[in-house]
């Protein structure tokens, strides 16, 4: 983890990060689903609001828990060969079905676009697979949007819930005001608050950044399902999980909160040791 930590330091990862996230880069037109994907895997592909929806299985056999996975990347940028290494590795080792859902990205579209395409995939997917429990998973942005979209369906009485939620390094809240965070920035090399307002902006499009469509933090939480949560102590949004552990208060049998000493932010997608460790994880989590 400090040889990580070191890397990403040296790297000046932060800067570059921060730079791409100010400088539009137009988007990549290599398609959704990596090559190595569609050889090894069964593969179902499909669109919905001209966005790409990918499920894929092992091809020996598949249990029928069947994980949503909302990639993170600040609501702007698209999910990356670290996103799809992780999920793959979910997949070897649990036999779940994963579906990846390429939704819409700020500043070309704003969260209600989003939520309109997430909510359609998953209505695909529940009726394509009746017999599947469904999970959703994300990390960072796609850890908050997961949450949000759980607590939209939980208000909305909807006839599927997901059974479970996974929670990497989640974005809880859009507007970073928690004081706590600012002793954070200099131990995190990834995310800095500057770059997060300003595509927390582009997302809200001008609307209230405190509902919880945007900052489930402040939605309602007594009917979440099963929940797992992974955040690192050096990472920014370390601050917000520890206060949505302090809110779930003496709800730990239902919400499990796993705090990494000295990890990065999202250092779950990232092919290091400690990886691996939040993998078994969370495929003990899934079959439980």
């Amino acid at each position: 983890s400090m040889v990580f930590a070191w890397i990403l330091k040296v790297s000046n990862f932060k800067k570059r990060v921060e730079t791409r996230a100010f400088r539009k880069k137009p988007r990549s037109k290599k398609g959704f689903l990596p090559q190595r994907i569609k050889r090894f895997y069964l593969v179902n592909l499909q669109t919905f609001n001209g966005k790409w929806a990918a499920t894929f299985e092992s091809k020996k056999k598949a249990i029928n828990k069947h994980i949503v996975y909302l990639h993170g990347g600040a609501y702007i940028f698209e999910a990356s060969p670290n996103h799809w290494r992780f999920a793959e590795k979910i997949v070897k080792k649990s036999f779940c079905r994963i579906t990846l859902l390429d939704y819409p990205l700020a500043p070309e579209h704003n969260y209600k676009e989003t939520f309109d395409m997430v909510s359609g995939a998953y209505e695909l997917l529940v009726d394509q697979y009746p017999g599947d429990n469904f999970i959703f998973m994300g990390d960072s942005a796609g850890g908050g949007l997961a949450l949000a979209f759980v607590q939209a369906l939980i208000k909305k009485d909807h006839r599927k819930l997901p059974v479970k939620l996974v929670l990497l390094s989640p974005w809880l809240d859009l507007t970073m005001s928690n004081p706590a965070i600012k002793n954070l920035e200099a131990s995190d090399h990834i995310l800095t608050v500057n770059m997060l307002r300003h595509a927390g902006m582009k997302y809200a499009d001008g609307d209230n950044q405190d509902q919880a469509l945007l900052s489930p933090i402040n939605g309602e939480l007594k009917d979440i399902p099963k929940t797992i949560v992974f955040y690192g102590t050096h990472e920014l949004f370390y601050a917000d999980c520890n206060r949505f552990k302090s809110m779930m208060g003496d709800r730990n049998q239902d919400i499990i909160f796993r705090e990494y000493q000295n990890m990065q932010h999202d250092w779950a997608i990232f092919p290091i040791p400690e990886s691996n460790q939040v993998i078994n994880e969370i495929c003990a989590f899934i079959k439980a």
